[in-house]
């Protein structure tokens, strides 16, 4: 059970709170599940707050500018490319907890929090990947899901988790990102209020454990070498030791490298691009560096030699 919650209104509060509860704080980190692509590493802000526990972590998302680079050789060639990124859309609490296997990047868009433009979200993906369920549901949520992924989605979105997202989250947008789920809240979530730790303990006890259930079982079967949903679950029902389920919240050691895999097509969704997230790429080949600056929108292409990855271009 949280306890502690008289220390969060003093200074330095929250760290002695997640003290106190056996959890780590983390005054700035990384996002959760972030990729190793570049653009993503760039793109999604920066966590401020972390409170790390056993099988999830919460924080608070900002924008602001991030610099990721990568090193490569090439026909012998030492090739560099580094990509700096300015998101000033970002501002979102989360809560993320873990999934016992990696799973198709998907969203559910909550239609309540959005915002006189439309969706609360930074960068909400692209229209052409969205996914009609049944009931009443297409009214508190949009859900996204990568091309081709369509029926996997409908395995995990089952009736009564959808009840369930509906009655514990309906205010809040929901992702689906590697081995987590994300539960965000535009602005943030008050760290301070007991209701809100309270109501992070019934999600991950309701949701989280629903979720588990519902995903500790899947394999993309685009994956080389991984079996089918079904093919899992009739080895479980069968009483196959190798396929049992894990304790919720913890990440599942059961099962392949291949069954813990998804393949690249469903790993990420195809996203808008945030008007107000201003790019810098660099790259550098053979010593002699080309820098690229782009501000979005109007489309500025600069290109200079003798530049070092990582300088600044000013226009």
């Amino acid at each position: 059970m949280t306890t502690g919650f008289e220390l969060i209104a003093n200074d330095g509060g929250l760290a002695a709170f997640a003290e106190a509860n056996g959890w780590e704080y983390r005054a700035v980190g990384d996002p959760p599940a972030l990729g190793d692509g570049l653009w993503e590493r760039v793109s999604n802000g920066t966590a401020y707050d972390k409170v790390i526990a056993d099988g999830w972590q919460s924080g608070h998302l900002r924008g602001g500018t991030r610099t990721a680079r990568s090193v490569r050789m090439k026909s012998g060639v030492r090739v560099t490319t580094s990509v700096s990124a300015t998101a000033s859309g970002i501002d979102v609490g989360y809560l993320a907890i873990d999934l016992p296997r990696q799973l198709p990047n998907m969203i559910l868009d909550a239609g309540s929090n959005d915002g006189l433009l439309g969706s609360s979200l930074a960068r909400p993906p692209k229209e052409n990947q969205r996914l009609s369920l049944e009931g009443d549901f297409d009214r508190h949520f949009r859900l996204y899901v990568p091309k081709g992924y369509e029926r996997d989605a409908l395995y995990v979105f089952t009736p009564d988790l959808m009840a369930l997202l509906i009655d514990e989250t309906g205010d809040l947008d929901v992702e689906v990102r590697d081995n987590l789920l994300i539960v965000m809240k535009p602005g943030g979530f008050a760290w301070a209020d007991p209701a809100t730790w309270q109501r992070f303990d019934r999600i991950r006890a309701v949701v989280g454990a629903k979720f588990h259930d519902r995903t500790d079982l899947y394999v993309d079967e685009r994956v080389p070498g991984a079996e089918t949903p079904a093919s899992r679950m009739a080895a479980v029902a069968a009483g196959g030791a190798a396929v049992a389920r894990a304790t919720p919240g913890v990440p599942s050691a059961t099962g392949t490298a291949a069954q813990h895999t998804v393949a690249p097509a469903g790993r990420r969704l195809r996203r808008k691009l945030d008007r107000a997230t201003a790019i810098g790429l660099g790259f550098g080949i053979g010593g002699v560096v080309i820098a690229i600056a782009a501000v979005v929108v109007p489309l500025i292409v600069i290109a200079a030699s003798g530049m070092q990855p990582g300088e600044s271009v000013s226009f």
